[in-house]
C-alpha cells in the first residue's frame, strides 16, 4: 500500500548562519553575541501575543547555536550541511534527535546557562541563587543610586537581583578551627571600557572565622556580572553547614552521643575520641549513667566568633546497650547484687 502522508520536514530547514544572523566566518565570540540578540528578540516571554511561533523560532536559534558552537558539528556543517551531520550521527544514540539525526537541546535550558552569571554546578559547584538572565536589556536609568536598592527592572518588566548569593558549604572542622577559601567567578561585562578594566574572571577569598554560623553572609562589592554601564551586582556567600557524622552543634555548643553496656553503665567507663581539631577527648565516668543522661565539658564545645577565647561546652549523651536476654545465674546474681 501506497502512503500518502506528508514526510516530516526537517527541523532545521534555514541555513544555521542566517538562523542566528551571523556571517559564515564569524569567530565564536561573535556567534556568542548573535545568539545573544536573537535568543532575547524571539524569546517567548518578549512575544506574548504570539507565543506559539516565538517558541518554534526560539528553538530554532538554539539548536543552530548548539551546532555552530561546537568546532567539530560546525566543521561536519560548514561542509556538508544538515546532510552530513545526519548521516554523521548514524541509526545509534539516544535522546530526542528533533528531526536532525542528533540530540537536541532544551532551548529554555541553554538560554538560562548562557545569560547567568553563575550556574548551578559552574564554578562554584554549588546552587546558585539568582541570575540575570536579560542582562544585555537593562535600562542604566531604573537603578537607584544607592546600591543598596532592590534591583532594576528590564524590558520584560523582571527585577534583576543587585546581590547574587551562592551557598557555600563548610564542614564542621572547617567552623571549628577556621579555613580560607577560594571561590573562581565568571562574570560578564557588558561595556567595553569594564572589559579593559575588569577581568572576566576573579578569585575571591573568603575568610571563615572559628565559631561563625550558618547563614553567616559574606558579600563582595561589585564582584558580580555588569547589569548596567558601570553597575555590577554584588556577590554575597550564604554559609551552610555540613552535616557531621559524630557531632551535631547547637548555637555554641556541640553534642555528641556515646553508647555502654549496661555493665559500663552500672559500674563506670573510659573512652576518648577524636575533637574537631584532632586532639583527644579523654572521658571518666566512676558513676552509675542512666540512659539519655548526660556528661558536660565545659570550655570544648564550639569557639566564639564574637568573644575571642570563650568556647561553648561539649555535651555528651549516653546510651544504654541493654542485654536481650540474662540467664538465670546472671538473673541470680544481679538480685544478691542489687
Amino acid at each position: 500500500d501506497s502512503d500518502d502522508r506528508t514526510p516530516p520536514q526537517p527541523a532545521m530547514a534555514r541555513d544555521l548562519y542566517e538562523v542566528l544572523g551571523a556571517e559564515r566566518d564569524a569567530s565564536p565570540e561573535q556567534l556568542k553575541k548573535a545568539y545573544r540578540k536573537m535568543a532575547v528578540k524571539h524569546h517567548p516571554d518578549k512575544n506574548p501575543d504570539d507565543r506559539e511561533a516565538a517558541e518554534a523560532r526560539f528553538k530554532e536559534i538554539a539548536e543552530a547555536f548548539n551546532i555552530l558552537s561546537d568546532p567539530e558539528k560546525r566543521q561536519i556543517y560548514d561542509r556538508f550541511g544538515m546532510a552530513g551531520l545526519e548521516a554523521g550521527s548514524g541509526s545509534g544514540g539516544g535522546g530526542d534527535s528533533g528531526g536532525t539525526g542528533f540530540a537536541t537541546v532544551d532551548p529554555h535550558e541553554l538560554f538560562a546557562q548562557f545569560f547567568q552569571g553563575f550556574g548551578q554546578g559552574g564554578a562554584f559547584g554549588a546552587r546558585f541563587m539568582g541570575g540575570n538572565p536579560f542582562g544585555d536589556f537593562v535600562h542604566p536609568r531604573s537603578f537607584p543610586n544607592s546600591r543598596g536598592g532592590a534591583g532594576a527592572r528590564n524590558h520584560f518588566g523582571r527585577v534583576l537581583p543587585r546581590v547574587v548569593k551562592i551557598e557555600l558549604v563548610c564542614s564542621l572542622e572547617e567552623l571549628f578551627t577556621g579555613t580560607t577559601k577560594r571561590m573562581k567567578v565568571r562574570r560578564r561585562n557588558l561595556s567595553s571600557e569594564s572589559e579593559s578594566s575588569r577581568p572576566s574572571s576573579t578569585v575571591l577569598e573568603i575568610h571563615i572565622k572559628p565559631g561563625w554560623k550558618a547563614n553567616t553572609r559574606i558579600t563582595f562589592r561589585g564582584a558580580g556580572d555588569e547589569v548596567a554601564p558601570g553597575e555590577f551586582q554584588d556577590v554575597m556567600f550564604v554559609l551552610t553547614e555540613k552535616k557531621h557524622e559524630r557531632f551535631t552543634r547547637e548555637g555554641s555548643n556541640l553534642w555528641t552521643r556515646h553508647k555502654v553496656s549496661l555493665k559500663e553503665a552500672l559500674t563506670g567507663f573510659h573512652f576518648e575520641f577524636k575533637h574537631l581539631d584532632g586532639s583527644n577527648v579523654s572521658v571518666d565516668v566512676d558513676h552509675v549513667v542512666r540512659p539519655g543522661s548526660r556528661k558536660v565539658i565545659a570550655g570544648r564545645g564550639m569557639p566564639s566568633s564574637k568573644r575571642p577565647n570563650q568556647c561553648g561546652d561539649l555535651v555528651v549523651e549516653f546510651e544504654v546497650d541493654f542485654p536481650e536476654r540474662l540467664d538465670d545465674n546472671q538473673k541470680q546474681a544481679l538480685r544478691a547484687t542489687l
